[in-house]
């Protein structure tokens, strides 16, 4: 049964700063599912340097509890190095860093809230493109 495997999941940035970011309940289950174990989180240096610049400048938190997000991200996340570059997505060219991140993970799926660009794609080379809800209703519906 598929509820048993624990997903390899791959968060983008936005999902991450606003999972841990910007307090509130809107994605406190998924955080929690993390923090859990229940799925295999993986980010890249391109996500957490992304993550920290955002946390700083669009969140204006400081240096300090920008470092404690960063070790809580780093607790339950494995970091992968993209091996194969990717070019998808002209309009914005730093989100194939995103999907290049989620191959080097071998993502069963790569949670976004990247409307205009990434989630479009419905999937890419096997890995499932879904929102932060989406996922939260085909993997752990009773969350």
């Amino acid at each position: 049964m598929r509820a048993e495997i624990r997903p390899r999941v791959l968060c983008d940035t936005n999902v991450l700063l606003s999972m841990l970011g910007l307090p509130g309940r809107r994605l406190e289950a998924l955080w929690e599912i993390i923090q859990e174990g229940a799925v295999d989180l993986f980010v890249s240096d391109f996500i957490l340097e992304e993550l920290r610049r955002n946390l700083g400048s669009k969140i204006g938190l400081s240096a300090r509890e920008v470092e404690e997000i960063l070790a809580r991200v780093g607790r339950h996340a494995h970091t992968v190095a993209p091996v194969h570059r990717v070019d998808v997505i002209q309009e914005k060219k730093s989100d194939n860093r995103i999907l290049e991140a989620a191959l080097a993970a071998r993502a069963d799926v790569l949670i976004t809230g990247n409307f205009k660009h990434i989630r479009p794609l419905g999937t890419f080379q096997g890995v499932a493109i879904l929102t932060p809800r989406e996922f939260l209703d085909r993997y752990f519906p009773l969350r």
